[in-house]
């Protein structure tokens, strides 16, 4: 008997039962049915074994072999995807992001262990050369309507980069934006967004192989983690809802048992896939800081002399 043909005699019967228990006022009648399991103790026992012996051994075996992949060690992991193929060794850059390091080790250094400080750096330094009288909430690349003003018209919170003041203050709107506007850890990365677009934009730069890689990478374990949490919060739902219900149920005090086992094991690889693609992007933020760093200071020593011929002239 397939899903489909088990799901065809079972409901109609429940119905059946529940509906005599109600239509004779038997209010008793029809929660001792349902706390006996609705009629289907055997199928949950059933679907109890099944959990038990093949797929939360599955989920836990799983967890346990990637869970060191919850931490840096996981950088490896980007190398098991192909980089886009209009990148090539460079894309422009005058360094690569295993090379960047090297060029400029106190930037990468700053960048992973202080990531808020890096980008501030970043943002004063490199793309506004020093002037912020140019500042602008995220330069403008998150201009929009988010939150309630997508749904309502005078909702908050709509962003326009250079109407909130930032003039008068830049440097606290600056220290704000990498650290808390953007929604705690999410700050930092977003500003590093903001800084590789624009540099990518201005010098006309491409996407080096290693980030490409990087993108690839967070989609699938992003679509794992995503898919991982939600399997364990269905699983969470339906064992609270089993245990509270069929109390008089064997087969459903065994299956609320096993949902609750494989909902564990479920929310600990998300949590795994989660601290391991946070620890990777890390790392690879401090690298690209330091390649914009040394792509910016190449440009300034091979942008000078032209200045002082054009001064000489």
């Amino acid at each position: 008997m397939n899903n489909n043909d088990l799901t065809t005699s079972l409901i109609p019967r429940i119905s059946s039962h529940l509906g005599h228990h109600l239509r004779h006022g038997r209010m008793e009648g029809a929660i001792t049915f349902c706390q006996q399991g609705c009629g289907c103790n055997k199928c949950m026992g059933t679907c109890a074994d099944v959990l038990e012996e093949y797929i939360t051994p599955v989920a836990e075996s799983t967890t346990r072999v990637i869970c060191c992949l919850g931490s840096p060690l996981a950088l490896p992991l980007i190398y098991c995807f192909d980089a886009d193929p209009h990148t090539h060794e460079t894309s422009g850059w005058n360094v690569t992001v295993t090379q960047a390091p090297k060029k400029a080790p106190f930037v990468c250094c700053i960048n992973t262990l202080c990531m808020p400080c890096g980008q501030f750096y970043i943002r004063k330094h490199v793309i506004l050369n020093g002037d912020m009288t140019q500042y602008k909430l995220w330069q403008k690349k998150h201009d929009g309507k988010y939150c309630l003003a997508k749904y309502c018209k005078d909702g908050p919170c709509t962003i326009e980069g250079g109407t909130h003041g930032e003039e008068n203050c830049p440097n606290v709107f600056l220290c704000a934006e990498v650290t808390c506007l953007g929604c705690g850890i999410c700050s930092p990365c977003c500003a590093f967004d903001v800084h590789r677009d624009i540099m990518k934009e201005e010098l006309s730069l491409g996407t080096d192989p290693t980030e490409a890689r990087f993108e690839k990478c967070q989609g699938f374990f992003g679509e794992l983690m995503s898919c991982a949490a939600c399997s364990a919060w269905h699983l969470r739902i339906v064992a609270c809802c089993l245990g509270n219900i069929a109390t008089e149920s064997e087969g459903a005090q065994e299956l609320t048992g096993e949902a609750r086992r494989l909902s564990h094991a479920c929310g600990r690889l998300s949590r795994v896939c989660f601290r391991g693609l946070v620890s990777v992007r890390i790392m690879l933020i401090g690298c690209m800081s330091s390649q914009m760093v040394h792509e910016h200071r190449v440009n300034a020593v091979s942008e000078a002399p032209q200045q002082q011929q054009v001064m000489r002239d």
